[in-house]
């Protein structure tokens, strides 16, 4: 994936964005509740489905009618709905989708972006320690016909703490190219950009030990025997 696609401009034209996640900060925070209420609410129910179908078997054998056993599940259902909707809830808004540097050109501020909104503007020089990009190469054993699978990490670090944490950057992102662009854009402003890259054999699979094995404790026709009485 194109290195434009993670580090690009913002809608506006006026600020340069590190993209995490799509979206942030575009939607009404009542709006991505509703979304992750139903998002929520639709894995519970594929969860619960195996569970709900054995409670309605059960409670109709048992003499309940179907209405009353499937109302009763869908009580259930919507019980663990809103006890994890908060949790999920509350992580959505948290999660940082994006970091945005200002002006485009010569960023000279940076914030971060949550689920719901955006942070504080501080500048770049005193609030941007570094950005450092973490890529793993993991390359085919010997005889493997599949190809190296490379995955690439981003970690910006903020004075204020707001973020600090590695984020997983698209399938496929073109490394050398960010890490181009990223110097490009903060080398003006002496912030580091470091990389690290790690290589390592993929794990090579264990053969199957199915079949049978022939002797052994376990085996009729081991060496001792059967041997009868006189």
């Amino acid at each position: 994936m194109s290195a434009d696609e993670v580090l690009r401009r913002g809608r506006d034209g006026t600020t340069v964005d590190l993209v995490f996640e799509p979206g942030g900060g575009s939607l009404p925070a009542a709006a991505l509740l509703v979304l992750r209420t139903l998002a929520v609410l639709l894995a519970v129910g594929v969860v619960f489905v195996p569970f709900a179908v054995l409670v309605v078997m059960v409670a109709v054998i048992i003499g309940a009618t179907l209405v009353a056993a499937v109302t009763v599940c869908g009580a259930l259902w919507a019980s663990a709905a809103l006890l994890l909707w908060p949790f999920a809830a509350s992580t959505e808004l948290r999660s940082v989708r994006r970091i945005q540097f200002a002006p485009a050109e010569a960023p000279a501020e940076l914030r971060v972006v949550r689920g719901a909104r955006a942070g504080a503007w501080i500048p770049v020089s005193s609030g941007l320690r570094r950005v450092q990009l973490d890529e793993t190469v993991e390359e085919p054993y010997e005889g493997d016909t599949e190809p190296a699978v490379r995955t690439l990490d981003i970690t910006v670090v903020v004075a204020t703490g707001d973020d600090g944490r590695p984020h997983r950057a698209p399938k496929d992102t073109d490394a050398d190219a960010l890490q181009r662009a990223l110097e490009d854009l903060f080398g003006p402003a002496g912030v580091p950009v470091l990389r690290r890259t790690e290589r390592r054999v993929r794990p090579k699979p264990r053969p199957s030990s199915g079949g049978w094995v022939y002797g052994g404790s376990g085996s009729a026709n081991s060496g001792g025997g059967f041997s009868g009485g006189g």
